[in-house]
């Protein structure tokens, strides 16, 4: 007989350490150049490489969905600090209890909250929709037949418990009940395809079908756009001002347009680093323009007579306001975690066990499914309306066992809480994406950041793309050939305006070429004749900004000199003009030749390379201004984060061999100006130099990207600030899944 094959392991069952990619360790870009500050312990997957098309780094899990994790977790995640290790079977990396409030978290909240439950109620009530539609034919009869049968004989309880038991176990079933779509394709009203109101289907997880270079950008873009919407609409309505009745309905924004970026910083507060003479500083505070705006309407509303009145009643209203932001903030974050939690046991990422949670879910309704096919639906209505009426009308018995129960047993709540029962050990994203972190670590192999999207990745297809609530039959000829799960045959198109200008702009080609072409470039000129007005004065208001922001930037230096701790903080925050003219970021090389001059220079190219490299051991970073280099050094006994002066870390490394392990003497090595244990580290919190709204500023009026900071304190209460850090999300990463440390979030 021959022997049965061998069945390949399963992730979820393998060591953790086995997840992490072996031997696709990225060879460097230039054998020539080789950095004396790369530890040889750690592989480099992927951190001097586009990482788009590396192999795959973790087994289970795809790089795209990786990558997602990763920049959703630098979003989030803004200050950590160290607590004792959870008991067995819990996860670390909670929200803590002494969390503060800050328009910030509020905003990554609401983020949160739109690309997880928002987009996620959405895609339910489009597959609801597609079935009421029937356009699917023998889907829909089988669906509609199950439900008349479990209806005649009083199973529908059980029917919609075995449903969803068969969706929890078998993922094969579920594409088979509910297939597939791109969310902006399919119309929520009617469950017929549409065209997405980006014109264009370039994603399939956001609601606009917007273009997208590396999965999940398009809906973290349109959470990002969502919740400075809802901040546009309050404060429009706080002011009494509507949108433009010039800007006709679905186009963007003249201030809009062109923004394809999206990002959102989330600095939980401003860095102590600015002061009141920072650019941040000088602008005034958002929610207090909008309140004042909102006392000048009620001013030129009374005739200019102040009411008293009006003070109590602002007081008071904006207190409680402030009061009950905490806790609706703390819930916002709540929803999102459990949604994150009950997707995580559904579909478990390895290292997380396959079945645990899914077993524990079954726990739960299992029984309830016994319970319906045994007691009649009579008693299960009057079972819940009488539990309604007890609940109504008993609050003072409610009140006082509740009293009772707080004082003799104070935690009770947070044993009852789903992620201390139901879902205990399963993560959050921010949890898995922490514990991902701490595998490659471990197999010193560090995850590379996620790859950065550039204008020309999604250039074709924003070219194509025309968001309006309308388009030509085109797109819907281009909607028809996208490679759908499930049969469009009977499926109409929604969104489609046969009388569009663009509607007969193939058969106008066919007549006249020439002619069209000539009445295209009119109408371009025409459109740039426009665009200019406006561009003239945002260009003049630009020039102006970049005057005063280089006039700052130039007083930082000189109060530096005079030593002001703020300046020096904000030295090297904005990063220099991009002059790489390698594909790594390295200067260009010289071969290796006999001569002395050619060796010296071959050297000091050298020392250039390894000063210019981010990651995953070496980043540059300023202490007080000083510029230097953050070196994470892990083959020593005690692992440590150092700060070396740049520039004698520039001469040593012209001269390796006094390098400590490189062939020097350990007593004629460099010295650390500064080290910290990474056992004693206790806080680390991100920190932007100019602040939410200077770094806008800055960033808008020089056209570069301004770089962060990050503070860390020791169990000592020691604690440093370490400023223009340009891998700081990275060197935050590595520094929180590299020493046994627990951590919560504030």
């Amino acid at each position: 007989m021959k022997p049965l094959p061998e069945t390949p392991e399963s992730p979820h069952s393998m060591d953790p350490v086995d997840l992490v990619a072996k031997g696709t360790a990225m060879p460097p870009a230039s054998s020539h150049v080789q950095s004396e500050l790369d530890d040889p312990e750690v592989k480099d997957l992927g951190w001097r490489r586009d990482s788009t098309h590396i192999p795959s780094l973790i087994k289970g899990i795809s790089n795209e969905n990786l990558f997602m994790l990763i920049r959703r977790f630098d979003k989030q995640v803004q200050h950590v600090r160290a607590i004792p290790p959870p008991p067995p079977g819990f996860l670390d990396l909670e929200i803590s209890e002494d969390e503060e409030f800050s328009p910030d978290k509020l905003r990554a909240n609401l983020e949160r909250l739109y690309m997880t439950v928002i987009v996620g109620m959405a895609a339910f009530g489009k597959h609801v929709a597609r079935l009421r539609s029937w356009n699917e034919p023998r889907r829909t009869a089988k669906f509609c037949a199950a439900y008349f049968v479990a209806w005649y004989f009083s199973l529908l309880p059980a029917l919609f418990i075995g449903t969803i038991l068969v969706l929890i176990f078998r993922p094969d079933y579920r594409e088979r009940l509910f297939p597939p779509a791109p969310l902006a394709a399919v119309s929520a009203a009617s469950g017929n395809l549409q065209v997405p109101r980006a014109g264009t289907l370039g994603s399939g997880d956001s609601l606009s079908g917007a273009p997208e270079a590396h999965q999940g950008e398009a809906v973290e873009r349109e959470a990002s756009h969502f919740v400075a919407a809802l901040g546009a609409i309050g404060a429009g309505t706080v002011m009494g001002q509507g949108g433009s009745p010039k800007r006709k309905h679905g186009e963007p924004r003249a201030d809009q347009k062109g923004d394809a970026g999206g990002e959102l910083e989330t600095e939980t507060e401003q860095a102590e680093g600015t002061s009141d003479d920072s650019i941040a500083g000088a602008l005034p505070d958002a929610s207090d323009l909008t309140l004042q705006a909102k006392n000048v309407k009620d001013a030129a509303n009374a005739d200019g007579v102040h009411d008293p009145a009006e003070d109590v009643t602002k007081k008071s209203v904006e207190g409680a306001l402030w009061e009950k932001m905490r806790p609706v903030m703390r819930i916002l974050a709540d929803i999102a975690d459990t949604w994150e939690r009950f997707g995580n046991a559904i579909e478990p990422v390895p290292p997380f066990p396959k079945y645990t949670a899914r077993l524990r879910l079954a726990g739960v309704l299992l029984p309830l499914l016994l319970t319906s096919l045994v007691v009649p639906a009579a008693l299960i209505v009057r079972s819940t309306t009488f539990t309604t009426g007890v609940i109504f009308f008993g609050q003072p018995i409610i009140s006082r066992v509740v009293h009772h129960v707080n004082h003799r047993y104070p935690n009770w709540r947070r044993l009852v809480e789903l992620r201390r029962t139901l879902l205990r050990g399963v993560p959050t994203n921010a949890q898995l994406t922490l514990t991902l972190l701490r595998i490659a670590e471990e197999a010193k192999a560090p995850l590379p950041p996620p790859p950065v999207a550039r204008p020309d990745h999604t250039a074709d297809a924003v070219q194509t793309a025309n968001p309006a609530p309308a388009h030509p039959p085109q797109a819907a000829e281009a909607l028809k050939e996208h490679d759908f799960a499930f049969d469009t045959g009977d499926y109409e198109v929604e969104g489609v305006d046969h009388d569009h200008p663009q509607a007969h702009a193939d058969e106008a080609d066919a007549a006249g070429e020439g002619t069209d072409q000539e009445s295209a470039e009119g109408a371009g000129e025409a459109g740039e004749k426009k665009k200019k007005k406006g561009s003239k004065v945002l260009g003049i208001i630009k020039k102006t900004a970049h005057t005063g922001v280089s006039g700052v930037l130039g007083m930082d230096h000189i109060k530096a000199k005079i030593g002001s701790e703020h300046a020096k903080r904000r030295l090297g925050a904005v990063a220099p003009p991009p002059n790489k003219p390698n594909a790594d970021g390295t200067p260009a090389t010289i071969e290796l030749t006999a001569d002395e001059k050619e060796r010296e220079e071959v050297a000091k190219e050298r020392a250039e390379a390894a000063l210019k490299r981010e990651g995953p051991t070496s980043f540059s970073g300023r202490m007080h201004g000083r510029k230097g280099r953050l070196l994470l050094v892990t083959g020593a006994a005690s692992p440590c984060l150092s700060w070396v002066p740049e520039k004698p870390l520039r001469s040593a490394l012209m001269a390796p061999s006094k390098i400590p392990g490189k062939g020097g003497d350990e007593a004629e090595g460099l010295p650390a100006e500064i080290t910290i244990g990474l056992s004693d580290i206790v806080s680390l919190r991100k920190m932007g130099g100019f602040g939410w709204k200077g770094r806008m500023v800055v960033s808008w009026a020089t056209g570069r990207d301004v770089v962060d900071g990050l503070e860390v304190v020791n169990r000592w209460g020691e604690r440093w600030v370490f400023t223009a850090i340009r891998g700081r999300d990275e060197l935050f990463n590595r520094l929180i899944s590299m020493g046994k440390q627990s951590w919560e979030c504030l």
